[in-house]
């Protein structure tokens, strides 16, 4: 079946739109803001972008991903202080640390992941054709965009603008929906804080315009997907989708899907907070199968409240399996389990996938297949059936990135599409 998702822009479910003309299917993935280590938060979303992917692997398609590293921004400058070092050099740490970090989780690769620095002249040129479609207003501290107010041009978030938004760097948090719904497209500051020169003045780009630069010249407006975490619904992609509206005459995306947070104490994990848990940290204490199985436990757009003992219980559920489906492989005389039960186990996964991205159905689909092995008398596939059993079950690891029969590994387990710059 085609792969069904919820758009976040419309709240409808529909088919995710196939790649055109036989050409990959397009995807841009707002990726971190590298001035401190990735948390779990941050883990999950890209998980399940990772499992998208997988899915329509599986099905014979090819994915074509984006993910921009914001390498300049005021936390960034103000950590890099701290800790005595240039802005450019922590960046840099943080995003190879970063990537070390998803291969460990087993997250495919994106084809680019472009820097957010190296697009500052796209990024004034986006703000002149801005400039070009009426007067910029101008403040003290930026320069702003005002999009047109329109019923259903973009997401539907109520009336609270100023309720949702998460504060553009080195802007002041608007308390009003108007000024919540403007764009900055120049804001000005000062070494040691990242500066450009521009028509406005020494200073950098607004936070929004990056991501359009980006898919502009990766992929093309609009997009075929585009995502992360609920967070960046709004002001973010609300702001992309203006620029793309203004500029494009058209959505950023075709399909919008957001992710559920990971929440400790009920909180979103934030440093400030003090309430991260460390990916690296989680990878270290628990290993990537049992790491990927507890993320993927909720649904995708639902929150997870971070518990040590549920994250302990994904390591019983996926170490039962592994040691379950290994046995299984038979030997000898072999046992009374069918082989065709086993190989349509990963083409139920796959279809729950597909079916409103339900991955939290999938792992329940491999929970009784584990409850099945282990209830069984002779809980082994029949003699001859090795091959069989070894491709079901590859075909598995390839589509949840949790190891069965091999051996765990940092690795991605399935192919990526070409290779990341």
């Amino acid at each position: 079946m085609p792969l069904r998702l919820r758009d976040s822009l419309t709240g409808e479910v529909a088919p995710l739109p196939p790649g055109t003309d036989g050409q990959p299917l397009t995807m841009y993935v707002c990726g971190p803001t590298v001035y401190d280590s990735a948390h779990v938060g941050h883990g999950r979303t890209y998980l399940y972008f990772d499992l998208l992917r997988r899915a329509i692997h599986d099905a014979g398609g090819a994915t074509h991903l984006v993910m921009n590293i914001t390498d300049y921004e005021d936390k960034i400058s103000i950590r890099a202080k701290e800790l005595g070092m240039e802005w450019q050099a922590l960046a840099r740490r943080e995003e190879i640390r970063f990537f070390e970090d998803m291969d460990r989780l087993r997250i495919l690769p994106p084809q680019e992941r472009p820097r957010a620095s190296e697009f500052v002249p796209e990024m004034i040129e986006i703000g002149k054709r801005l400039e070009a479609l009426g007067p910029l207003r101008r403040s003290e501290e930026a320069l702003v965009y005002d999009p047109p107010v329109a019923p259903g041009r973009n997401f539907a978030i109520g009336d609270d603008f100023a309720g949702h938004v998460v504060p553009e760097p080195g802007i002041d948090i608007p308390t009003a929906a108007t000024d919540a719904r403007e764009i900055v497209v120049w804001h000005r500051q000062e070494a040691p804080l990242a500066v450009w020169s521009s028509p406005w003045g020494p200073g950098a780009p607004g936070w929004h315009l990056e991501c359009y630069a980006m898919a502009q010249k990766y992929l093309g407006v609009p997009v075929d997907l585009h995502g992360g975490g609920n967070d960046l619904i709004f002001p973010h992609h609300y702001a992309e989708n203006e620029i793309a509206l203004a500029l494009n005459g058209t959505l950023f995306a075709r399909r919008f899907l957001h992710t559920g947070f990971v929440t400790q104490l009920h909180r979103k994990m934030s440093k400030s907070r003090g309430n991260l848990v460390p990916l690296r940290e989680a990878l270290d204490s628990a290993g990537a199968d049992a790491l990927r199985w507890y993320l993927l436990t909720p649904p995708y757009n639902a929150r997870l409240e971070w518990s040590d003992r549920e994250l302990a219980r994904a390591q019983e559920e996926v170490g039962r399996l592994q040691t379950l489906a290994r046995a299984s492989i038979p030997v000898g005389a072999g046992g009374s389990l069918p082989i065709e039960e086993l190989e349509a186990v990963p083409e139920h996964v796959r279809e729950a996938i597909e079916d409103g991205f339900q991955v939290h159905r999938g792992l329940d689909v491999l929970r009784e297949w584990s409850d099945r092995l282990g209830e069984a008398d002779r809980a082994q596939l029949p003699k001859g059936t090795a091959p069989r059993a070894r491709k079901a079950y590859l075909r598995l690891e390839q589509l949840l990135g949790i190891s069965v029969l091999t051996e765990p590994t940092g690795t991605p387990t399935a192919p990526a599409d070409p290779a990341p710059r």
